[in-house]
């Protein structure tokens, strides 16, 4: 578990628990729905949080016979579950609530209390967002943050920007949303804000549920990352042609490479022995996310 990811984690989980508590206070004082909904989604996201801590420290365990590759992938079946979450405990429950405020509409008041907490979450949201861009910035590097969220395999820090985003945009339709039932007098416009987060968070859900499921499915690294190893593996110089290549991301920044690998004529089998241990010695110096590598000698087929 890196440090980064941990302490965006924390970062999130203690401003989403803060906010949460605040906004179930004041829901029951103005009776807004927008509100509601609201605090009902920092509180999914405070389980989604814990969910990720559980799954990043189980992705830490070593190999067992049992587990010969490891439990990597235990984060990324976490994230899994906070798709889930973020789809039916937010998303679904706010679009329903709104939908039964649109129909049944109930004038919220005191609202100028909501607008002022409303302010205040956001301010904290944006802390909370600005600590997961830090610590995805090494890795990110320079590619865009739509780029970054669709190749990393950091599903930790990829569901909390996203968790993140989703709420920062939340809180400023919930916000318009009573801004425009307050300056009107319409409770419509609450339950039409509601409506609209439900569908902010679904479409998160599934934007995360996508990119997760593709990981749990052997998913390879980016192209780009492919190509540099074959490239790595075609410079050593005991290697003749590398036959084929075959990596897998199977955990939070860990990859699992097969090689098949012509090598050039060896003096003996201990030789070749040799020169498998170098490349392989060189490769994870070179690219230590590799976690498990397997080199097998073979020719190309004559035709």
């Amino acid at each position: 578990m890196s440090t980064a990811s941990s302490r965006a984690l924390a970062l999130s989980l203690g401003a989403n628990l803060g906010i949460a508590l605040a906004k179930f206070t004041v829901a029951a004082f103005t009776r807004s729905a927008s509100m509601l909904t609201e605090a009902v989604h920092s509180t999914a996201d405070c389980g989604n949080q814990m969910l990720l801590f559980v799954g990043m420290k189980q992705s830490q365990k070593p190999p067992t016979a049992q587990h010969p590759l490891g439990r990597g992938q235990a984060a990324f079946v976490a994230s899994f579950l906070v798709a889930l979450l973020l789809f039916t405990v937010g998303g679904i429950y706010s679009l329903v609530e709104g939908v039964h405020k649109v129909l049944h509409p109930v004038q919220p008041h005191h609202l100028g209390w909501a607008v002022g907490l409303l302010v205040f979450a956001i301010g904290l949201e944006a802390l909370s967002m600005a600590g997961a861009l830090r610590a995805a910035k090494e890795e990110r590097g320079r590619r865009s943050l739509w780029r970054y969220m669709r190749e990393s395999s950091a599903t930790e820090l990829v569901v909390v920007l996203a968790e993140d985003a989703a709420a920062l945009l939340g809180l400023v339709i919930a916000l318009v949303a009573v801004l425009l039932a307050w300056a009107t007098g319409n409770a419509i416009w609450d339950g039409v804000g509601s409506v609209l987060i439900g569908l902010l968070l679904i479409a998160v859900a599934l934007f995360v549920g996508r990119e997760v499921t593709s990981l749990l499915l052997n998913e390879a690294p980016p192209l780009a990352l492919r190509a540099k190893l074959r490239a790595f593996v075609s410079q050593d110089p005991q290697v003749e042609q590398v036959l084929n290549l075959i990596a897998v991301v199977i955990g939070s920044d860990r990859l699992m490479v097969s090689l098949q690998v012509q090598f050039k004529n060896q003096p003996s089998g201990d030789a070749l022995v040799d020169a498998i241990n170098a490349l392989e010695q060189r490769m994870r110096a070179a690219f230590p996310h590799i976690q498990h590598l397997f080199v097998e000698p073979d020719r190309k087929a004559q035709a």
